[in-house]
């Protein structure tokens, strides 16, 4: 069959789709954009810094400034089973708790993988280490917990360790660790991050501590990429020196652990890892059975401009109360994507290069992408509604840079059945090899898709509206 006839099959197949569009409903939230256009005007000029670069401060310059340094792929299924194994078990370990919360403060931010009356962490690795250990095997987790505590305004902390060293957990010890002075470890955390952001500035890591794990595997090691040599100065222990008293809770452990067992593996065979690839099917079966390499370049000054932009967007997000902004536990298996959560409700927040603000009715005939994926994230956490925030970067500085839109679904049915048929044809495409019955991609993604040279997209008659 000509390729041409291959496209004009696949959107034959598409049209056959339910009519998704007559089950959205739209409608702006202009005082949640007026709210979000008031901490804008707020927003830091400098990038606020992550409690996990302040843990690692050599290692987070490399990983912001350098390109980034190849992962072996045994290494990198490992990570990502680490990933979905640790998703999976947050629910469990929380249950009525708010998961993956967001906090910003003094420049810093966080994201905690739980909380409830304090900060819950959760780590797995292949062995457990008994409360007594930690301080001096985990140190890392012990003054990550203590960040969280000191943003957060909470003397103690949960640490749930797992062991799963065949991918399912066979061992848990929980702990719950106090800490003396929080002011004075909010202090630490600031002095850290200004440190590295002068090293960023200056555009070399001379002065930044030696990592811990610098004879332990450091990729940016292995690749030559960091310079360090390990007579640079040690890490501070100021955090860990503020340890007054680490519990061990085998009452949790005995609690935790027939459930943790219980959790079940990740089937096998093909899987739709975000949402992003049931709207790009196509796209997506290329980047999962023949991945191109990412390529380093140097941001274009338009790049440079878009990514500022959504961080203020972000910041201006994430900077109300804590809770506001957390992760919605998902109802199905996959995606493996994990669904934000603002207010309670799904969100999407994206930053537009449109020449002018959109209303809502706009948005939706011209950006379709985003109720379709708002639509299939509303089905994975059993929602009828969510927000879309939309940034526009063309009229910084006035009224209407930042457009809220709430998309309903009525019926959410039918984003339940196009979802099951777009991953069931997914699915079988990955095992066939081939994307031919797969929904192309709209024209504009096509000058620079790295498949377009195999691809039918470019087809006549190849474009897809999503």
């Amino acid at each position: 069959m000509l390729r041409a006839e291959c496209a004009t099959e696949a959107v034959e197949s598409v049209n056959s789709e339910p009519d998704w569009r007559s089950a959205v409903r739209v409608r702006e939230d202009s005082a949640l954009a007026s709210e979000l256009t008031e901490r804008l005007a707020r927003a830091s000029p400098q990038p606020a810094v992550g409690v996990t670069d302040l843990v690692a401060l050599r290692r987070a310059f490399w990983r912001r400034s350098g390109p980034p340094v190849p992962i072996p792929p045994e290494r990198e299924a490992r990570i990502e089973a680490g990933r979905r194994l640790h998703r999976q078990l947050e629910r469990v370990v929380a249950p009525d708790g708010a998961l993956e919360v967001r906090v910003r403060r003094d420049g810093l931010v966080g994201r905690v993988d739980a909380l409830t009356d304090r900060p819950i962490e959760l780590k797995t690795s292949s062995r457990v280490v008994e409360p007594e250990s930690l301080v001096a095997d985990r140190p890392d987790q012990v003054e990550q917990l203590g960040m969280y505590c000191a943003l957060l305004d909470r003397p103690v902390g949960r640490l749930v360790a797992l062991a799963t060293p065949s991918g399912s957990v066979e061992g848990v010890r929980t702990c719950d660790i106090a800490y003396r002075d929080l002011p004075a470890i909010r202090g630490e955390m600031v002095r850290r991050a200004d440190r590295l952001r002068e090293s960023l500035g200056l555009g070399r890591a001379a002065g930044l501590p030696r990592c811990r794990w610098f004879a332990l595997g450091c990729e940016y090691r292995i690749e030559g990429t960091c310079d360090c040599t390990g007579n640079e100065p040690e890490t501070s222990s100021f955090v860990l020196e503020q340890v007054e008293k680490i519990e061990p809770r085998p009452d949790v452990d005995a609690d935790l652990e027939p459930r943790l067992r219980a959790v079940p593996r990740g089937a096998p065979g093909p899987v739709v890892r975000r949402f992003r690839d049931m709207i790009y099917p196509r796209r997506a079966y290329y980047d999962e059975t023949r991945p191109i390499p990412p390529v380093h370049e140097a941001a274009s000054p338009e790049r440079a401009a878009g990514r500022e932009s959504y961080r203020r967007l972000l910041e201006a997000f994430e900077g109300g109360p804590v809770g506001e902004v957390t992760r919605l536990p998902s109802l199905a298996d996959e995606p493996e994507e994990e669904v934000g959560g603002f207010r309670g409700e799904p969100f999407l927040l994206r930053a537009s290069r449109a020449k002018a603000p959109r209303s809502a009715e706009e948005l939706l005939d011209r950006s379709p992408q985003y109720a379709l994926e708002l639509g299939f994230r509303c089905v994975a956490t059993g929602h009828s509604s969510g927000r879309a925030i939309v940034g526009f970067e063309s009229v910084a500085g006035r009224a209407g840079e930042v457009r809220v839109v709430e998309f309903a679904f009525s019926p959410i049915s039918t984003f339940s059945r196009l979802w099951r048929e777009r991953s069931h044809r997914w699915e079988e495409a990955v095992r066939a090899r081939t994307p031919l019955a797969l929904t192309p991609c709209p024209a504009w993604m096509f000058a620079a898709c790295p498949y377009r040279a195999e691809c039918a997209c470019d087809s006549a008659g190849g474009r897809s509206q999503r």
